[in-house]
This record gives structure tokens, sequence and C-alpha cells, in this order.
């Protein structure tokens, strides 16, 4: 429906006073998230989306130190593939490696 009544100053000014004010109460966060800041370096792929993970970034993941993670691969405990020089781990083998509880002691 199409208003016919055209508002007088005062209205309008009520109305963006209004508004300003509910603007000021909102609270701004203190900080932008990181996908979002130009400051840091955005990678293609965030490591939690990805398929597969190198091997730091998978020993990142479960909390242990690169040279255990090259253990586990080399031992087999983790899939893996080789593509060139770089070993790349699937993120479902690991997880399925966590489900399954299987300890392996950690080299460092």
């Amino acid at each position: 429906m199409i208003r016919n009544r055209l508002y007088t100053k005062d209205e309008v000014l009520q109305v963006v006073e209004a508004a300003l004010s509910a603007l000021d109460n909102t609270e701004a966060p203190t900080r932008e998230p990181e996908h979002l800041d130009n400051d840091i370096s955005q990678k293609s792929s965030p490591v939690n989306a990805k398929v597969t993970l190198t091997v730091p970034e998978a020993a990142e993941l479960i909390g242990v130190c690169k040279p255990t993670m090259y253990e586990m691969v080399h031992a087999g405990k983790v899939r893996s593939v080789k593509v060139g020089k770089k070993i790349l781990i699937s993120r479902q083998s690991l997880m399925d490696w966590l489900k399954e509880g299987d300890s392996y002691e950690e080299a460092c």
C-alpha cells in the first residue's frame, strides 16, 4: 500500500535519532573475524576445510610433534599419499585413527 502522507521534518528527525540511538546501543565487535581481516594472509582453503593435510598440519591438528606424525605415517597407522616430495594425509584417515583409539608412542 502506498502512503499518500508526507512526513514532517520533526517526524523524520525523530526516526533518524531513534535509528542512531539504536546503533549506538549495539556493541561493535572489538576485532574483525580472522577470515575478514585483510592484514592476515589468507589461504585459498582454511586448514579446517581441507580434505588432505600435510604432515605438519596433521601433527598440529592432533597435538603431536612432527617426528611422531612422520613415524605414524611410515608405520601405516594413518593412510597417506605421496605427491612429489610432499606427504598428504587424508583428514578422514586421521579421524578414523583417533576414533579407533589406537595408541602410539610419541617420539619427542
